[in-house]
């Protein structure tokens, strides 16, 4: 059976740096990850000011750049029966069409979840990584996809066949949550899970709580 793997979370929260350390080593071998807001940086530092004078149309033509690739990679898996990775935000229903996709096809979707303690902490994370040369997200960004991600998550849980949720908020990661076919394989104590999870995870904190 085919997999699809997600790599998802708060901004700053390590997605593309930390995240695909999280994935089976035989996945992470013989898979990329497909990461839409890195290629749009490059795109669009490939098209201006080089071959488009204007920076909004550059970041438009790196915009469709980047969805007819994505586009064009899940319709190639799903006609292959091949695995896929990718990592995003997730946060409003239409994100969510392409897991469903995925799941209709056969497909086990396995989702790593990165949280952070509060939206504050993923502002810093992303200023600092502003300040080394990454890319820039606005706080209202930041926010939305803080607590749509969340928000989505719990409640699209039961499309997901293998979850884990990792708490990134300090130095050293802590797994919260295994979820594998809908039960807890491995859990904190719900007295130990962060306020995030506790508010905004009610359908996880209750397979923890049975």
């Amino acid at each position: 059976m085919p997999d699809l793997y997600i790599i998802t979370g708060s901004n700053g929260a390590g997605k593309s740096s930390i995240g695909p350390e999280y994935l089976p080593p035989n996945i992470r071998s013989r898979f990329s990850v497909f990461d839409g807001d890195l290629l749009f940086v490059k795109k669009r530092r490939e098209l201006f000011p080089a071959q488009v004078p204007s920076p909004k149309e550059a970041r438009k033509l790196a915009y469709e750049y980047v969805s007819d690739t994505f586009d064009r990679l899940v319709e190639e898996s799903l006609r292959r029966n091949e695995t896929f990775v990718y990592e995003g935000h997730f946060t409003n229903d239409a994100t969510w069409l392409t897991p469903r996709r995925f799941k209709d096809a056969g497909f086990r979707i396995h989702l790593i979840f990165l949280g952070l303690k509060d939206p504050d902490i993923s502002h810093l994370r992303v200023t600092d990584r502003v300040n080394d040369g990454g890319h820039y997200v606005d706080r209202l960004t930041i926010e939305a996809n803080f607590y749509g991600n969340l928000e989505k998550l719990n409640q699209y849980l039961h499309l997901i066949d293998h979850l884990t949720i990792i708490d990134a908020s300090g130095v050293k990661h802590n797994t919260l949550a295994i979820v594998l076919d809908g039960k807890i394989t491995s859990a904190v104590a719900v007295d130990e899970l962060p306020k995030w999870f506790i508010d905004y995870l009610p359908n996880v904190v209750a397979l923890i709580s049975d």
